[in-house]
């Protein structure tokens, strides 16, 4: 008894090996021999043959670009056979693994976007001009190709624009970020760079109003806020500068940036006690930052509170005594006290170090 019941399963098994094969072209069948003796330019042989005769048979395509092209890192040609596997069948799984076609047009665009990232990290480190440019040519060639295999990979746009930055190929910043634009893509890098070559060919305008468009729908891209108003500085729009600037330090009030920003903002408005009050902010983050300490110590200057001036000058000459700038604001603001002496005295220690 038992021996029948095997001999009907080995039967079955048998009848289900004949149909499966039954089912393949010879040229598949063939290819698939072909892969296992790994000779690839025989299997590719045969499934062009198989891709003639079986137009519709997604299995075809799906073992060109997985097996034949990407092997050989042919990846144009590997995404054109993946594409064709959709075509046939959106719902495409190949059986062994239970591959997705989707899954594998990833692998093919992570690929080739790390090879740019890769080059590009190199030609960061890279110190003679002509290996940085050689190897930034590499890198964005390679995360072009990364966009025609996936053009909605923000990874890429990213990589892509940097190249283009650090080349000076302005032509191709605004190319690309329109592209992104049109695609419905957000990139904080990506516009960033695209505004800022707006805003330095002159159209100043197309930059803000760029800026405020993204910004109604990203209004936490807190670079691209803060490039805003910088823009508006530049351009003399200050009310407008410090509504915002005023905004987003209640929204983010432990920005030190968005803070320095306003404090900037006052003194260009000339409210000089305003802007001593929101240096003096950015100080408590930034102790020994002698940038902000000149600011306060101007702004104090500014605003006729000498003895302030004085208290930040003299913080100045201790965190950097060879900087005639402390000296300078330390010996007006010692002078408009009345204390003539001693104002000479820093007067002429600014002077030798100039």
């Amino acid at each position: 008894m038992k021996s029948r019941i095997l001999l009907s399963i080995f039967g079955m098994f048998l009848l289900g090996l004949f149909f499966l094969a039954s089912c393949q072209s010879p040229e598949v069948t063939s290819a698939k021999v072909y892969f296992q003796q790994n000779n690839i330019p025989a299997a590719e042989e045969q499934l062009l043959i198989a891709l003639e005769k079986e137009p519709a048979n997604p299995e075809v395509p799906f073992l060109l670009a997985v097996k034949v092209y990407m092997e050989q890192k042919e990846w144009l040609k590997a995404k054109k056979y993946l594409e064709k596997v959709i075509e046939i069948d959106p719902n495409y799984v190949y059986p062994i693994g239970n591959v997705k076609v989707d899954d594998q047009l990833k692998r093919l665009w992570a690929e080739v976007h790390t090879q740019g990232a890769n080059l590009f990290n190199e030609a960061i480190k890279a110190i003679l001009p002509i290996e940085k440019d050689s190897l930034l040519n590499e890198a964005a060639a390679r995360f072009q190709l990364a966009l025609d295999i996936r053009d909605t990979e923000l990874a890429t746009y990213n990589g892509l624009i940097k190249c283009y930055y650090m080349m000076q190929e302005n032509e191709k910043i605004i190319g690309l970020a329109e592209k992104a634009l049109n695609k419905g893509l957000f990139d904080e890098d990506v516009m960033m760079y695209y505004t800022q070559v707006l805003f330095d060919q002159g159209e100043k305008e197309k930059a803000v109003t760029t800026l405020n468009d993204i910004l109604a729908e990203h209004h936490d891209a807190i670079k691209l806020q803060e490039q805003r108003i910088q823009f508006l500085l530049n351009m003399d729009r200050l009310d407008e500068a410090r509504e915002i600037a005023k905004q987003l330090t209640l929204e983010y009030p432990t920005d030190v940036d968005i803070m320095y920003l306003l404090a900037f903002i006052y003194y260009k408005l000339g409210d000089f006690e305003s802007a001593q009050y929101e240096f003096k902010k950015v100080l408590i983050e930034n102790p020994d930052d002698y940038q902000v300490l000149h600011s306060i110590a101007n702004s104090a200057f500014q605003a006729e509170d000498w003895y302030s001036s004085e208290e930040y000058a003299r913080r100045m000459v201790e965190l950097d005594p060879e900087n005639p700038a402390g000296y300078q604001i330390l010996w007006k603001a010692l002078f408009n006290q009345g204390r003539r002496e001693e104002a000479e005295e820093y007067r002429q220690i600014e002077k030798s170090l100039r």
